[in-house]
């Protein structure tokens, strides 16, 4: 069970009602002191928002694809060095 002070209700709600709406009770506090309970209401289930990964595996994929350098950048500045 989650708890917010009265102020955290008043400046931050949003974060608030994300715990109610994912199906937790939240005790609303002043003082220390529960002055309240907020509760969803019965039967909802819990929403939870998923990030969407449309089209990950074909970047991942593209990226895998890609030729590797045959140099890394530490030979070539090693290279620049030697040089001069």
């Amino acid at each position: 069970m989650k708890t917010a002070t009265v102020r955290q209700i008043r400046n931050a709600f949003p974060s608030v009602l994300r715990y109610i709406r994912n199906g937790e009770n939240v005790l609303i506090t002043s003082r220390k002191k529960v002055v309240a309970t907020l509760i969803p209401p019965v039967g909802t289930k819990p929403v939870r928002k998923r990030k969407h990964w449309a089209g990950c595996d074909a970047r991942f994929a593209s990226v895998l694809k890609q030729p590797k350098l045959a140099v890394t950048a530490t030979e070539l500045l090693a290279e620049e060095r030697e040089r001069f």
